[in-house]
């Protein structure tokens, strides 16, 4: 299986930490080698690399920028008659002997292969992150696409077995560092306001708890030299962006300042820089469905306070996702709920900043449920109902006046049908026929006068 992705040297990913631990100008050895990008970084330091894949196309796309492009089983040792009798300053081993059947064994074949004082230079998945251990918690195990549980991974590591392989196979860890994501930023999306406050705690006291990868500089020596991984501090946080443009349609997610609000905390006080000219701005208030306080906003410019929100709805705009539930406390029903300062573009030019005093609370019940949803829900249903209530008394009232109606409707009809008779005796009268009968209409009305006289 073939990884694509973009390399960034500069990025805080496992590739890059791994490559900043690369000597220009030396010679290396690189196990799975994806698409090449990697490669190409190494060969652009000026390393002479050499290149081993399972995937026979992946090593033909490193094979651009490698020495040597050798397609092999890591599991077996065919790969190791290719190499002959070459040594490397480094080998690089980033996420692979969790594909292996044995590690231990790969490891070992490797060794061999360092010139001395070279190191290996390797990255594992760490299953011990916390968001695993929430899942076991709740009966979970589930395998996904790529990160800590890919399907093709068939060995799982933690630091502390990772160190105890590297043992068996005559190396010792000499240097450690850590990619790390907060549960929800991971493939599980693990919420930790939804925990048990016991479990809560309990995973944000682990040292290590946010690793998301392990990755480790090791050379040939014995296991009681070994060092363990430093703790990583590490805490939830939901992103709060602030957007500035010239007007609406000038905002854009690129230009965002962003302020991290630590999950479950008291209030903190935030800061964002204001891009100038900025006569419209917006605050992205979180990534994600929850509960934000909102306990103070101000827009500077200096020492001056341009403008301020103190629990105040008309000093707002705010879309349709932000819903509030208190005097200063908003339900974000969609990841992209945002609030803007109701201020002149003129005014808002003027700023340098914008400061807040927000806060994200636990406020999650047993059931994983934010209690200030789920007050919202009843508030809504009781809405529902009385529209309900409603809606059944002006439909009685309909009723009544379509019985009204009805009637209105058959008067209506025969005051019609009259008026259609009546037309036609005028009609009648004004015809010759009426002329021509009128004497002896006339004649027989006389003659009955006369006999009742």
């Amino acid at each position: 299986m073939s990884y694509h992705r973009r390399f960034d040297p500069r990025g805080a990913d496992s590739l890059a930490k791994l490559a900043r631990w690369v000597r220009p100008g030396t010679t290396l050895l690189e196990l799975g080698a994806a698409s090449g990008y990697f490669t190409e970084h190494l060969a652009a330091l000026g390393c002479t690399v050499d290149v081993i894949d399972v995937d026979r196309e992946a090593a033909a796309a490193a094979a651009r920028f490698a020495r040597r492009s050798v397609v092999a089983d890591l599991d077996g040792d065919a790969w190791i008659a290719a190499l002959g009798d070459v040594r490397y300053d480094a080998i690089v081993c980033a996420d692979v002997i969790e594909h292996l059947r044995d590690g231990v064994a790969l490891l070992r074949r490797l060794r061999p292969f360092l010139a001395e004082g070279g190191e290996l230079l390797l990255s594992v998945p760490n299953v011990a992150h916390s968001a695993v251990i929430a899942g076991l918690v709740d009966e979970r195990f589930e395998y996904g696409g790529e990160g800590l549980l890919d399907p093709t991974h068939l060995r799982l590591y933690t630091w502390r077995t990772l160190a105890a392989t590297l043992a068996a196979a005559g190396l010792a860890a000499r240097e450690w560092e850590a990619t790390t994501l907060a549960p929800f930023d991971t493939e599980f999306r693990v919420r930790g306001e939804s925990l048990a406050p016991a479990l809560r705690d309990a995973l944000r006291r682990r040292p290590h708890g946010f690793v998301y990868q392990w990755l480790v500089r090791a050379s040939p020596g014995a296991a009681v030299t070994a060092i363990g991984p430093p703790g990583f501090d590490a805490a939830e946080c939901v992103p709060v962006r602030l957007l500035g443009g010239r007007d609406i349609f000038d905002i854009t997610l690129e230009r965002a300042q962003v302020a991290m609000l630590p999950v479950g905390g008291s209030a903190t006080d935030l800061e964002w820089p204001v891009a100038a000219p900025s006569a419209k701005l917006r605050l992205l208030l979180a990534d994600r469905v929850g509960v934000i306080e909102v306990q103070a906003l101000r827009l500077h410019a200096g020492d001056e306070v341009l403008w301020s929100f103190d629990g105040d709805l008309a000093r707002i705009e705010r879309s349709h996702a932000a819903v509030p539930v208190g005097p200063r406390t908003f339900a974000l029903t969609e990841a992209d709920a945002w609030l803007d300062p109701r201020v002149a573009p003129e005014v808002a030019s003027r700023a340098d900043r914008m400061t807040a005093t927000l806060a994200w609370p636990a406020g999650i019940d047993e059931a994983g449920a934010y209690v200030v949803f789920a007050a919202l829900a009843r508030a809504r249903e009781a809405d529902r109902l009385a529209a309900g209530e409603h809606a059944d008394g002006m439909l009685a009232a309909l009723r009544s006046r379509e019985a009204e109606i009805v009637a209105l409707r058959e008067e209506v009809a025969r005051l019609e049908a009259a008026a259609a008779a009546q037309e036609r005796i005028i009609d009648y009268r004004h015809s010759a026929r009426w002329w021509l009968k009128l004497p002896f209409v006339r004649a027989r009305l006389a003659w009955r006068k006369a006999r009742g006289a």
